[in-house]
Parts: structure tokens; sequence; C-alpha cells
């Protein structure tokens, strides 16, 4: 299997099986609708390569079965393939900006750090600071 990422074909099965996990309501779109068998798929894997090989060798698998089937036989008797499929779904989901935009969350923001908020912070800084130096020169 290539390193490039998932193959059209696999993408297809992905958003197929994406959509049986991430259905369309309560006001949220479906998986597919979000794009996570495009790009956003490609982000997850970036962020945790270690998802690639095996959801490869899962959509090649689901490719022949039927969609529903196959993740429910997933659920139910092979859980760590479970897992990886609705991590990388779920993963790719809520990568979506309209996702986060729907559910409120508009990522990761800054948080600047003040003095006076946190003395106890301060404290704790002194006491490493003062500390004797962890590092010693290598003979």
């Amino acid at each position: 299997m290539s390193d490039s990422g998932p193959t059209p074909p696999q993408r297809a099965t992905f958003a197929l099986l994406a959509d049986i996990l991430v259905a369309e309501g309560l006001g949220m779109p479906a998986a597919s609708t979000v794009g996570v068998a495009a790009g956003l798929l490609d982000r997850c894997l970036e962020a945790a390569p270690v998802l690639a090989e095996p959801l490869r060798a899962l959509l090649d698998e689901a490719a022949a079965d039927d969609p529903d089937a196959f993740v429910q036989g997933l659920s139910e008797h092979r859980p760590d393939d479970f897992a990886v499929l609705s991590t990388t779904v779920v993963g790719a989901y809520f990568l979506s900006d309209d996702v986060r935009r729907l559910i409120g969350y508009p990522g990761q923001q800054p948080s600047p750090l003040s003095i006076a908020a946190e003395p106890e912070y301060l404290e704790m800084l002194e006491r490493v600071h003062d500390r004797h130096p962890g590092y010693r020169e290598c003979p």
C-alpha cells in the first residue's frame, strides 16, 4: 500500500462507512457531507499516522462487504479494528470547520498567562530555578 494516502476507491468506501457512524441528524451534517473522505482524512492521518496502514487494510476488506454489516461486525467482533475506523472517522469529522462552528468550538486559542492571576505558578517556577540544576556535563 502506498504512503500517499488512501486510494480513490478506499476514500469512497471510507465515506460510506463514515456515514454509518456519523449520520445526519440533530442539526449536524453527515460525515461525508463535510468531506471526511477528502482533505480531512488526509489531515487526520497526518496527525495520527499509526492509523493509516490499518485503516487502508480495513477499507480494502470493507469494499467487498455490505457496509452496514461490516461496521456492525467490527463493532461486535473486532474492537481494535472498530477503534481504528471510528477514531479516524470522528477525528476527520471534528477537523471540519463547519462541524466545529456548529458545536461552538472555535479551535485551540491562545491563553495568555497573567502573572497577577497565577501566583502559584510563579512560586513553582522560583522553586525550580532555586534548586540545584539537573544538568551535568558528560565526561
